[in-house]
């Protein structure tokens, strides 16, 4: 990706979480390709070993579930020459599939501390910041299963609705500061997520949609930037759909049932399109 005036990406500072695979390290690579100075961020820096290579990106361990470990990371950035924090883009997220009565009790708080207790954190401690910079921008990576219960993840899906409910919510905060929001829903992404899922009869809804690629979910977050968009929902019509179907939750489990066989046979595809 070219060095584009339309956002402003030059001398700028990023944060960005879950830097080690999919989504976050597709965005390092396209925002730092733009000019930004990109804080590439997960548990491991082995993670991120492709990144080390590129101009203007600093890797940086970090445990989103630990205070401390955040605040580390943002000790080492305020002693950076340039201390403006112009984004936050919190990526970082897991996923197991299995039904509620199925799962390990351990489970839960694996998704709650690193989709919700983490996210939760990373926006606090920036908002702090931005709040005396007055200005901005924290783009959290929520789901379609953020915007409609998806029964087979529900751990998931709760997880991604407390995201969506929350940035709204921090949005209409942080307004009155000049520091903007945005929570992106997109639905299924080709990353080693969606490839975890393979073989699960309870993530056949996840197959049920469009696979987008990580750069589809990339370039929506660059605009964001330009456009400050609240709430980014891809594909559109799916958004629709889900929330339609959290709207009227009768009706849910008759498209429920009609999306699972459809996903089911999309998930046996996707498989052998694999092997």
């Amino acid at each position: 990706m070219q060095k584009n005036s339309k956002y402003p990406f030059a001398d700028m500072n990023i944060v960005v979480t879950g830097a080690g695979g999919g989504i976050g390290q597709d965005l390092v690579r396209a925002m730092s390709s733009l000019g930004a100075t990109i804080w590439a961020c997960d548990l491991k820096k082995s993670s991120m070993v492709s990144l080390k290579n590129l101009t203007n990106v600093k890797i940086c361990e970090l445990d989103v579930r630990v205070e401390s470990s955040w605040m580390k990371l943002l000790k080492e950035f305020s002693s950076s020459k340039n201390r403006i924090l112009n984004g936050l883009v919190q990526s970082a997220g897991v996923l197991k599939p299995g039904y509620i009565a199925n799962i390990d009790t351990k489970d839960i708080d694996y998704h709650i501390d690193i989709n919700v207790k983490g996210l939760i954190l990373g926006s606090t401690l920036a908002s702090r910041i931005m709040k005396q910079q007055k200005s901005g921008h924290i783009v959290n990576i929520a789901s379609l299963a953020g915007l409609a219960p998806i029964p087979g993840i529900a751990l998931y899906s709760t997880s991604k609705f407390a995201v969506r409910g929350f940035s709204l919510a921090l949005a209409q905060e942080m307004k009155e500061f000049d520091v903007s929001v945005t929570v992106v829903c997109p639905d299924a992404v080709k990353t080693s997520m969606l490839d975890n899922q393979v073989g699960y009869e309870e993530t056949a809804l996840t197959f049920s949609g469009t696979q987008l690629e990580p750069r589809d979910v990339t370039s929506a977050i660059i605009e964001s930037f330009g456009n400050k968009k609240l709430e980014i929902i891809l594909p559109f019509h799916r958004g629709v759909l889900g929330k339609i179907g959290n709207s009227f939750p009768g009706l849910s489990s008759f498209l429920i049932k009609k999306l699972k066989e459809k996903g089911m046979r999309k998930q046996m595809e996707f498989q052998k399109a694999k092997d």
